[in-house]
């Protein structure tokens, strides 16, 4: 009984080193890859849930191309300052900036969002914008629960500002 025990525990424990490493692959495919393929693959996605025609197809490529060549950038900008820092602790100036800039990227990031869904809605018919939403909130809420980095944090709520110092 205390083999089976062991042997279980191992095998549980076995599965989620592999699925935590899975997770690093998938993101450095992502890195890899160009906006192009970005656009291609999220655009086959689309086509495949919402049914989508070709003019369709067409106008939500673009669309994703644009946001794939803004995400590329974002990430090669991110990656250039966390290379340069290379663990050093920022001032409490320059964390003071980091925050100002952070609440500025994050109001110019709704602002995209809310261009991209009122874009969304003029390329897709009632149906399937309102599957699009569904979609979306589905993998919002899948990468708010997700494990891992952001799981070991507390949660703050947005409204009472429970979490913040």
């Amino acid at each position: 009984m205390k083999n089976l025990i062991v042997i279980v525990a191992l095998f549980v424990s076995v599965t989620a080193l592999a699925q935590q490493g899975n997770r690093g692959q998938r993101f450095k495919k992502m890195m890899d890859a160009t906006p192009e393929e970005m656009a291609e693959m999220q655009t086959k996605r689309l086509t495949l849930a919402l049914v989508l025609d070709d003019k369709q197809q067409k106008d939500i490529y673009g669309l994703e191309l644009v946001a794939a060549k803004e995400r590329k950038v974002n990430w090669e900008q991110r990656a250039a300052k966390m290379k340069a820092r290379a663990g050093e602790k920022p001032s409490e100036e320059e964390r003071e900036a980091m925050r100002k800039d952070r609440k500025e990227k994050y109001v110019a990031m709704l602002d995209k969002q809310i261009a991209h869904q009122e874009k969304m809605q003029k390329i897709l018919n009632e149906e399937q914008f309102d599957q699009w939403r569904k979609l979306k909130m589905k993998r919002h809420n899948r990468m708010a629960n997700r494990d891992g980095k952001r799981g070991d944090r507390p949660q703050r709520h947005r409204d009472s500002g429970e979490g913040r110092k």
